[in-house]
């Protein structure tokens, strides 16, 4: 079964150096994917312009990874020093709901593009933390690279949840395939470029989860970069319902 999300559908939030595309908008209650894709429950892309900034504050413990696509930005969470992020580079912090964690472009003269992905982590106390890693476009040309895992495997992420995010750079007629195991699913976010899965064309922006099936294969129509989500069932009891993000410009000069 596939669950499509155009990019147009998802919420867009624009404000003075600030631009912001919520996949899940938990604030609409009409919308069907308000509580997330299972366990992924934030997938937000930003666009922020030189100098301006935002805080990111869950109501939730969240698994948050940041990825840094174009640009630089300075994290700073409630108990952490400063860290510096440039482009290719991926982050894993550990987000409770009493942390906030203020993302700034501190760039005079570019903008600073990022997505952010979070996840309700497994059962029991979030461990405090995070950890940040260089990804190099080599290293995921025309192959899905893992990116975060439970274990940490194959130079990844350890992250507190059983999911594993992948990202690849592809270029006009790759074709990739990814298995699926049984009682997981998988949400594809295309990042840059386009993709064709069967009759289903997806553009920039667009995503589409995949359930009840055995794998999940694309063929890039161009040079196209995807960010990959493989996730295990959620657990009924333990299903997050107010995983919503509240958001407000950063005030930092």
């Amino acid at each position: 079964m596939l669950t499509v999300r155009r990019s147009e559908e998802r919420h867009h939030i624009q404000n003075d150096g600030q631009n912001t595309w919520v996949t899940f908008d938990w604030g609409n209650k009409a919308d069907p994917l308000r509580d997330g894709f299972g366990v992924l429950k934030i997938l937000n892309e930003e666009t922020l312009s030189p100098g301006r900034g935002f805080i990111l504050h869950t109501h939730n413990d969240m698994v948050v990874v940041t990825y840094v696509q174009a640009g630089m930005v300075i994290y700073k969470g409630t108990l952490e020093e400063p860290d510096f992020l440039e482009t290719k580079e991926f982050q894993r912090i550990n987000s409770t709901p009493d942390t906030k964690q203020y993302v700034f472009n501190p760039s005079q003269s570019e903008d600073a593009h990022v997505f952010q992905s979070g996840f309700t982590p497994q059962a029991g106390a979030l461990r405090p933390g995070s950890l940040k890693k260089l990804f190099t476009h080599a290293e995921r040309q025309g192959i899905l690279k893992l990116i975060a895992s439970p274990d940490g495997r194959e130079g990844s992420l350890p992250i507190q949840q059983d999911v594993y995010m992948y990202s690849t750079y592809a270029h006009n007629g790759n074709h990739v395939v990814h298995e699926i195991t049984a009682g997981r699913t998988t949400w594809l976010h295309v990042v840059k470029g386009e993709v064709q899965m069967a009759d289903l064309h997806l553009k920039t922006g667009d995503a589409v989860g995949v359930s009840d099936e055995r794998s999940i294969s694309f063929t890039a129509k161009g040079p196209t970069e995807i960010l990959l989500f493989d996730l295990c069932a959620p657990v009924p009891d333990k299903l997050t319902k107010n995983s919503d993000v509240n958001r407000q410009n950063a005030m930092m000069n």
